[in-house]
């Protein structure tokens, strides 16, 4: 993966900024405006331009990333120099939380498109743990829905075919970034066959291959190098091979 490291904008926040960057985002839910200003001034922005690495596997665990502008990927690197798409993260998601278990990054964070990210650093992140039980508990509930998310992803990962995984994924996409278009749902990002491969595990040309069977079976179509997604056909066709590959 080739990373370009590239020196980010921070900027400090100001307390009225509160309303504008905690709104929609799952840890601040239910907080009290005090209890905002008091988050917003231990926080900061940094803006990345498209294709800039955030922080690198390896990297010292020194802040946690809320997602304000832009799109996020988080990649894992293996010893072959195989790239595996963990994520894509879009506004208000947050990224980077683990800084509590590792000392060090275990997947690198990238820049998919120019990026607007809220702050906050580890310091500050454990004060506010202390002293804002509302956040604490959103906290425990966001690492237990991710852990959760895992371990099903895993199973259902080592039990299914590409063309299986690849059916979820995009189904996937389309719930995370879709838009209701006159043909169907259209995943709002340009992802390449190398991205879909990163993301389920298999090789380009074989992305390539159920994509074009895929649409030969009328479950999507393309349009400007993006997807359009006929979701209820591909649900069905997901539900029938999950239902085959299930019978002894």
């Amino acid at each position: 993966m080739n990373e370009r490291k590239v020196r980010p904008t921070t900027i400090q926040l100001e307390r009225e900024a509160v309303p504008f960057f905690l709104k929609g985002v799952e840890l601040f839910q239910g907080i009290s405006q005090k209890e905002g200003e008091r988050i917003s001034g231990l926080c900061a922005e940094r803006r990345y331009v498209k294709g800039a690495t955030i922080f690198s596997e390896g990297d010292a665990t020194d802040a946690l990333y809320i997602v304000k502008e832009g799109l996020v990927k988080l990649v894992s690197v293996s010893e072959k120099g195989t790239e595996t798409i963990l994520h894509i993260l879009k506004g208000d998601e947050v990224f980077g939380e683990l800084f509590l278990a590792e000392g060090q990054r275990p997947f690198s964070a990238v820049a998919i498109e120019d990026v607007v990210l809220t702050v906050v650093p580890r310091e500050n992140f454990l004060i506010l743990l202390a002293s804002v039980p509302t956040m604490s508990l959103n906290f425990a509930r966001l690492l237990s829905k991710r852990v959760m998310k895992v371990e099903r992803g895993l199973a259902k990962f080592s039990h299914s075919w590409s063309y299986h995984r690849l059916a979820k994924v995009l189904l996937d996409l389309a719930d995370k970034h879709g838009e209701e278009v006159a043909a169907g749902t259209l995943i709002a990002l340009r992802l390449t066959h190398e991205d879909l491969a990163n993301l389920i595990g298999t090789t380009r040309e074989t992305v390539t291959t159920q994509i074009n069977r895929f649409e030969r079976m009328g479950l999507l179509s393309r349009e400007d190098r993006q997807l359009i997604l006929k979701k209820s056909r591909l649900t069905e066709f997901l539900a029938s091979e999950e239902m085959r590959l299930a019978q002894p």
